[in-house]
């Protein structure tokens, strides 16, 4: 273990003496994080949903908000509006992401209306409050006109003939209270990070592959420059080879991700969450950065090449991660899709982080992935890399 870390701190001096980690890692980082905070507004242009819709009644009234209230945001191309047979069904695919809002009709809506009873309809929301302020006001409209029609229909049977202005006025001050049929909304306990944690959280995410890097291209700039083959002529054991360069690379992931976690907070407000689980996250991002970009180098001849091949990906990843736009945000093809990078689940981590009653365990999915996404790639490219340490 001495040899690695003599090693790491070899690629470690080199690093800090160019500058290179230091101004990719950290400075354009926090640079672009302050920039993005600042100039892209709270919201954006391009909107679209998805609700779902449990119809418990299914007769005429309850026909009409889904194939035409509802109907007409799906038209509208605001929202894909889908029905489901559960409740539980429903929730479910609120809690994991997969529709904005669950638009719950009561059994009974129909008969309740055509008798003048009163009736619920439930609306239950996740992590996106636009859309469910959507789903609510078009179903208080429908509810709104539901009961403009009974009132009309009581007056007129109450009247027996035209109503006179005692009737009349009766009704106006009807019209006036709370219709007969309810609209009860409730968000899950989930929140998101603002802008100025989000873009914090974004650029650390992305630009640790850029630290993570640097461990990996030593192995590859040492072979190139000869010094592999005096590390393997003198009797120096492999795995310290490839532990130093990692212990290296973790350690300019780790410093990278906190230093930007720091400033941002200092600077811009951003609030990352308790540090007691923060600190696990981005443990979890940095292991799943130095697994892609040990696997990445371990493909390429040359150091140039690696950090070209690390580029690309690391910039593919991030745009599809929801890096450059939340994923909340973006088409819901996107959104899947987003789930399988790294990216994804540490900004899923950030926005978790954001609720005040956050703990480890809510934590599980995005750690647990992370360190999973790291530990395969990072096997396969310390096993590609030991193989390059016999090629001379």
């Amino acid at each position: 273990m001495r040899i690695a870390l003599v090693i790491a701190a070899r690629i470690l001096r080199q690093r800090l003496r160019d500058r290179s980690a230091i101004i990719f890692a950290v400075l354009t980082p926090l640079g672009l994080a302050l920039a993005f905070s600042i100039l892209i507004p709270n919201e954006f242009s391009a909107f679209h949903t998805r609700f779902v819709v449990v119809d418990n009644d299914r007769d005429h009234v309850a026909a009409i908000l889904v194939d035409d209230v509802l109907g007409s945001l799906a038209e509208a191309g605001v929202a894909d509006v889908d029905a489901l047979s559960s409740e539980s069904e429903a929730i479910s695919e609120v809690e994991s992401d997969q529709a904005s809002a669950a638009i719950i009709i009561p059994a009974g809506l129909t008969a309740a209306v055509e008798s003048g009873q009163p009736a619920e309809i439930r609306i239950v929301g996740g992590e996106f409050p636009l859309s469910l302020e959507i789903a609510r006001s078009a179903v208080e409209r429908f509810a709104q006109a539901v009961g403009g029609v009974q009132l009309m229909v009581a007056t007129a049977v109450a009247g027996g003939s035209m109503p006179d202005a005692a009737t009349i006025s009766a009704a106006q001050a009807a019209a006036g209270e709370p219709g007969p049929i309810a609209v009860s909304t409730a968000a899950l306990d989930r929140r998101q990070a603002d802008l100025a944690t989000f873009y914090g959280a974004a650029m650390a995410i992305m630009f640790v592959f850029f630290a993570t890097q640097y461990g990996a291209l030593s192995l590859v700039a040492d072979r190139e420059v000869g010094t592999m083959s005096r590390y393997l002529a003198a009797p120096i054991p492999g795995w310290s080879i490839l532990a130093g360069a990692s212990i290296a690379g973790f350690v300019l992931g780790l410093v990278a991700m906190g230093v930007l976690a720091i400033a941002t907070t200092v600077l811009q407000g951003a609030d990352w969450g308790p540090p007691a689980l923060l600190v696990p996250l981005i443990l979890a991002a940095v292991v799943a950065a130095m697994g892609i970009s040990t696997l990445v180098s371990s493909i390429a001849r040359t150091p140039q090449q690696a950090g070209g091949l690390n580029a690309i990906v690391a910039l593919s990843l991030a745009a599809l991660g929801g890096v450059f736009i939340p994923v909340s945000q973006a088409p819901e093809g996107l959104a899947v899709a987003a789930q399988v990078t790294p990216h994804y689940w540490f900004l899923r981590g950030v926005d978790t982080l954001a609720s005040d009653a956050a703990t480890l365990a809510d934590l599980g999915p995005s750690i647990g992935i992370l360190l999973a996404i790291g530990a395969l790639t990072g096997a396969i490219g310390l096993v590609r890399a030991r193989a390059a340490l016999t090629v001379r």
